[in-house]
Formats: structure tokens, sequence, C-alpha cells
């Protein structure tokens, strides 16, 4: 901690020495939202114990509006040295009441050495929009595999190094960060060392590939036995009028005695009880404390079918625990559809998604209790 203090301090005396009177100050955003309409029988449905069987539960037709981001960006360019930003977004809380909340507030710190920048507060990890922007692209769909399955925090309060080298072709972004995620406070419980390297090179107009790794670790300085990481590896490539991606996460987590064995995921309400209450007494709840491995893939694409027109599509694969020997806990999430802009502030998608998994009939009684869910949308994305 003093040593962030002290290099706080430093930044905040460099801004000091070199801050001009005026700022160049930049005002934008934009608004993500949709409408989406369950296919399902059920709806959106959750999985509940009916006396002593497990059944789906839900309004039939279950459709909705939603509003998933909306983002104020305030950009404020000091001189060719020094910037800062602050950008809010809102969220809907469990009392389904929406809040505005700061998602990023950082100094950048520009040029100490060729093409670098360091960068002081509460920011984007090294995996977030490179991956969003680089490689899936359709970030008004849906957030990229890291973010999605909760793998990753999309943002977090530290200090990180990035820049370039080999005339921008070799791209490295360093960070230390609390580990606590954007919503948590710091309770000095952990760091989180984390880092990414890519190369890229070609160009997009003719054929440009850019290959990355990434590698996130926590230290629990209360718990030395305590494991937390990720390693990451993306892929990127550009030709004609094709751009494919794909992206690979693996990860340990110690899992505490009394838990069940299952990574984060992304479930129907009530499914991970389901799962934990027909697992058996060799494979249910964890007796002791034990290192989880979990992880997957996804692959992205993307055509150009003509000007402001073209398909998307993604496939993920997600397990939350890679060794264990109940084979009944992967996920699979696909998506396709198409998407217009007709202007540059203004893009549409039309697409489906479906959502399975390994078991659908965890308990064996013969009738699905985890369907695929499968849903038709309508996104946009709003600039402003």
């Amino acid at each position: 901690m003093k040593k962030v203090m002290y290099i706080s301090a430093m930044i905040l005396l460099a801004w000091a020495t070199v801050i001009k009177a005026e700022p160049s100050v930049n005002i934008s955003g934009y608004i993500l939202a949709n409408f989406q309409q369950y296919l399902n029988e059920e709806g959106k449905y959750s999985a509940v114990l009916d006396g002593t069987d497990w059944v789906d539960e839900g309004p039939n037709g279950f459709d909705e509006f939603q509003l998933t981001r909306a983002y104020l960006i305030f950009q404020a360019d000091w001189n060719e040295k020094l910037s800062t930003n602050v950008t809010t977004d809102i969220r809907t809380d469990s009392d389904n009441v929406r809040r505005l909340y700061v998602k990023y507030a950082y100094v950048d710190l520009k040029e100490l050495w060729p093409n670098s920048k360091i960068r002081f507060g509460l920011q984007d990890p090294p995996w977030g929009s490179y991956i969003d922007t680089g490689l899936w692209r359709y970030r008004m769909v849906e957030q990229a595999y890291a973010n999605y399955w909760g793998t990753l925090a999309t943002y977090d309060f530290g200090l990180g190094v990035m820049g370039s080298l080999l005339d921008k072709k070799l791209l490295y972004h360093l960070a230390v960060l609390n580990g606590e995620g954007g919503s948590g406070i710091e309770t000095d419980r952990f760091k989180e060392y984390t880092g990414r390297l890519s190369l890229d090179f070609g160009s997009p107009d003719t054929f440009r590939i850019y290959p990355s790794i990434g590698y996130s670790t926590h230290r629990f300085n209360d718990d030395e036995d305590f494991k937390d990481e990720v390693m990451l590896a993306g892929l990127g490539m550009d030709f004609w009028k094709i751009h494919l991606g794909a992206e690979y996460n693996q990860g340990i987590l110690t899992m505490t005695q009394g838990s069940y064995p299952l990574v984060r995921g992304v479930w129907p309400s009530g499914a991970t009880s389901l799962i934990a209450a027909t697992a058996g007494s060799d494979n249910g709840v964890l007796t002791e404390d034990k290192d989880v491995k979990f992880g997957g893939y996804a692959v992205y694409t993307d055509i150009k079918l003509a000007d402001k027109l073209n398909l998307f599509g993604r496939y993920d694969l997600y397990d939350p625990n890679t060794d264990s020997d109940y084979d009944r806990d992967g996920e699979y999430m696909w998506t396709a559809g198409i998407c217009y802009h007709p202007w540059e502030p203004i893009w549409i998608t039309l697409d489906y998604r479906q959502n399975g998994f390994q078991q659908s009939d965890p308990d064996n009684d013969g009738e699905d209790e985890l369907e695929p869910v499968q849903i038709v949308y309508t996104h946009w994305k709003i600039a402003y």
C-alpha cells in the first residue's frame, strides 16, 4: 500500500508541474439497449423444487425491453503528456433499481519513454476492452468470453503500464490492481497482478494477424494457499471481408469446504442448487478446500456483406470444473445475427442466442430441468 501511495504522489506531482490552465475537454458516450423474446415454453425459467421433484417454472412468452449500458465519457487532454478520463455507467441492483456509478476514473501520463502510457485510477484491466473491440467486436450484443463467464473483472482500481515496441508490432499492458473488482472496497486481502502481450502483423485492408497471451493471479495476504489465477490466449485475423477471432481461458480457483465446485458460469435461477442437490455424496459439496480447475474457449466471426451490413456469429464452451468426475456441469452459448448501421451513431442487430447445458436432466427422472435457453434479440447501440 505504501508503494501505491508513493506512486500516486509522484503522478500527482507530475500532473501539477505539466498541467495547463485550459484543457481540451470532450464529452461523448453511448447507450446499449435491446428487446428480447424468450422462446422456451416457460419463458425465462427458474429451476425450483416442487415437493421432491425439480421442475421448470416461469412466465409463458416472457419478453422485455432492457437498457443494459448508458455510458457517459468525460475526456480531458491537459497537454500532450497528460489526460484524464471519467466514465459513468448504470447498473440494476438486486432490488431492481437502476443506479448510476463510476466505471472508469483515471489519469494517463504519456510518453515518459517512447510509445508508453502510465495509468492510475479505476481502469480497464489488460484483457477487457482489448478483446471486446479487437476480437469479438460486438459488445452491443454481449461481453466477450472472459467477462461473460465471469473469469475476470471488467474494471478495478490500481496502476497500469501500457505501450508498444518494434514499430507498434509488439503491444504490452501490465497492471497491479486491488483485485476486488469495481464493486468491492479494498480490504487488503489481496492484489491482482495481470498482464497481456500482443503481436500485430499486417494490415486490416489486406491480411492481418494478431495473437495475444495474458495472465492474471491474485496474492492473498491472509491465506497463502488460496489460488485464483487465469491464463488467457487470443488470436485475431482479418482478410478480404472476413474477420475471425478466438479466445481461450483456463484457470484455478481454490474453493472452500462446504461449497459446490462450480466456478462462476451463467445459469438459470436455481440451476446450481439443482446440480448440487442431485450430484450425489461423492461429487457434491466439498469436504475440504480444493483447487478447482475451469476453462474453455470462444470463436468469433464477422463477415461484411455490404456497406454498413454485416453477418456475425459466436460459439462459447465453458466448463466450471474441468477435473471433476461429475460430468454434468459444462455449458455452451452460441449466437448469430445480422448487424446494420445506417449511420455511424446507430447500430441495430437482429440475432438469436441459445444457452445449453452438458446435462439437461441432472436428476435422471426423464424430464429436462435444464432446457436450452432460446432467445431472439434486437440490439441497439446509440452513440452521442
